[in-house]
């Protein structure tokens, strides 16, 4: 999830180029609607958003049951890493924790770890 096309195409052209399905949201609300109807292995959230942000998403799907997406592992991406500690997003539920700008490797590295591949 991101709210920039451009970083959209870039998380998706990096993991198809590993072999991953994605799917993509431009909200956090749009994201936790994908996650509670699909068949979804992780996630990715930019976790500067406006309104909701990738804080409130990774909470928002915690709070599920783990049949409904709760146990989904979760990456956050940012650009702003002196807002974020890693250690803080950890605490709120997200497994991984990149800064922009991203490189494709490490993102696809970082998602191929917590879906077991």
């Amino acid at each position: 999830m991101d709210d920039h096309e451009d970083t959209l195409e870039l998380f998706r052209s990096a993991l198809e180029a590993f072999g991953a399905e994605v799917v993509t949201a431009r909200s956090a609300r749009d994201a936790l609607t994908i996650m509670k109807t699909a068949r979804v292995n992780a996630m990715v959230s930019d976790l500067a958003m406006p309104g909701e942000d990738g804080l409130w998403l990774v909470q928002q799907l915690r709070r599920l049951k783990s049949t409904q997406g709760g146990g989904i592992p979760a990456i956050a991406i940012t650009a702003h890493r002196e807002r974020y500690a890693a250690e803080r997003v950890r605490e709120f539920g997200f497994e991984a924790f990149l800064t922009k700008p991203i490189d494709p490797f490490d993102l696809s590295r970082a998602v191929a770890s917590l879906v077991g591949r």
